[in-house]
């Protein structure tokens, strides 16, 4: 593809192909990782259930949804709160680490051998850990510069990435510690998933519909008051749980607590002006907009199962984390990061193609997921392994992703342009490109 730079500095507002392209390709890795454990891998996942699950569940939500995510940040934030673009190695040692770290991962289980899977995945955890730990600087380079520029995302934006340090050091913690306690790893995992990648979902929905369509689905004025509220239900839902295992809380409060931040968000993120914005005829890339609507369906498959209505068994992930994993997360990441490459292209808007293929492959396996949540109420029997038919679904949108950016990457012949459109209105010197001032 042929480049449009305008200025070596500020290299980053672009950095999002390097680290898709890096995620892209771990994400098949963890699909063939998974696969393994699931159907040679049996007798050595049952030996090591706990310890396979959390790193496994580390190399999805640190490893390549991270990826994504960082990818995000390191492109628009600097452009948003026009800032110098982050350093250039500080994205490879964070690549380098987080790479290295789910390779290691993959390996410690693919050995089959216990001893060798707790070396490789002590290795991995860490670089994970402190791949994210490594994100400190500019996280804080962003909330410093925080200013009327975020207003329309608010701390959405720019708070997330203070808790960075914080995730890595008890995600490390909790892996060293796990033989003393034993469900630390649990409470690790539910950190990271429950609160913290809800967290940087939602800001991303935030940051496509009511910064860059800007729909105004939450008033500037309402903005933090969400963001509080939001976090705060998140907070009370990671803590219920263990509370309630105590007997300090009841199971049906636990159950509502767990329903309430997702069914909250979503009416604050305004489906009605969502849908009547869609009916107008107004651009949006529909694997963004398609995620909001499975955010109460997490909900509610959170209180059936918090209340036993609907099981899984111990080697299964539960079915709200499926639903958050794949309607939500997947879809939305991918959705945000092709409409942002297409900004780069400078494509209008109405003119841009939907995927349909991967949409239709992501809500059809996350259907699937329902199916099965429902099969398991009515029947009230727990599901002891996931439909074979949904993670076929899942297997062939992974390698439609892979197809789409190896194409867009490599083969697609057009032009490149390192400030994106609309993005170039933050910057004082949109030539110059973002950080750039006339005093040097």
């Amino acid at each position: 593809m042929e480049t449009n730079m305008q200025r070596k500095p500020h290299w980053s507002s672009g950095s999002y192909i390097d680290l898709v392209l890096a995620a892209v390709i771990m994400q098949i890795l963890f699909f063939v990782t998974a696969f393994w454990v699931g159907t040679n891998g049996e007798e050595f996942y049952n030996e090591n259930m706990r310890e396979v699950q959390f790193s496994l569940r580390m190399q999805l939500a640190l490893g390549w949804m991270m990826c994504i995510i960082a990818g995000i940040g390191f492109s628009i934030l600097p452009l948003i709160y026009d800032v110098q673009g982050f350093e250039r190695s500080l994205m490879r040692v964070y690549v380098g680490m987080n790479v290295t770290g789910q390779i290691a991962i993959t390996a410690g289980i693919l050995s089959g051998d216990s001893s060798l899977f707790e070396s490789f995945a002590t290795v991995g955890v860490t670089l994970l850990s402190a791949s994210i730990i490594s994100l400190w600087s500019p996280a804080m380079t962003i909330f410093r510069s925080k200013s009327s520029n975020g207003d329309k995302v608010g701390p959405f934006s720019y708070a997330l990435g203070a808790f960075l340090p914080l995730l890595g050091l008890i995600t490390v913690l909790s892996w060293i510690m796990r033989d003393e306690y034993s469900s630390i790893l649990k409470l690790s995992e539910d950190l990271v998933y429950d609160v913290f990648m809800s967290l940087a979902l939602v800001a991303i929905i935030i940051s496509h519909i009511n910064r860059r369509l800007d729909w105004n689905i939450i008033e500037t004025g309402k903005i933090k008051k969400v963001f509080a509220v939001y976090a705060t239900l998140l907070i009370l839902a990671f803590i219920s749980e263990p509370l309630q295992e105590r007997g300090d809380l009841s199971l049906r409060l636990t159950a509502a607590l767990q329903f309430l931040p997702y069914i909250y968000i979503f009416f604050m993120l305004n489906p009605k002006k969502i849908v009547s914005q869609i009916g107008q005829g107004n651009p949006y890339n529909k694997m963004v907009l398609a995620s909001v609507f499975w955010l109460p369906f997490v909900g509610v498959a959170a209180y059936y199962e918090t209340m036993d209505y609907v099981q899984t068994t111990d080697s299964m992930m539960s079915y709200y984390r499926w639903i958050l994993i794949f309607g939500v997360a997947f879809q939305m990441l991918w959705g945000f990061t092709s409409y942002l490459h297409h900004d780069h292209k400078k494509t209008p808007a109405r003119t841009r193609r939907t995927q349909w293929f991967t949409f239709s492959l992501i809500n059809l396996g996350t259907i699937v997921t329902l199916y099965a949540l429902g099969y398991s109420w009515y029947s009230g029997k727990a599901i002891e392994t996931y439909p074979r038919l949904g993670i076929a679904l899942y297997a062939l949108a992974y390698l439609s992703v892979l197809v789409y950016w190896i194409k867009e990457t490599f083969i697609c012949l057009y032009t490149w342009h390192r400030i994106p459109m609309f993005y170039d209105q933050y910057l004082a010197y949109p030539k110059q490109g973002s950080g750039y001032s006339e005093e040097g």
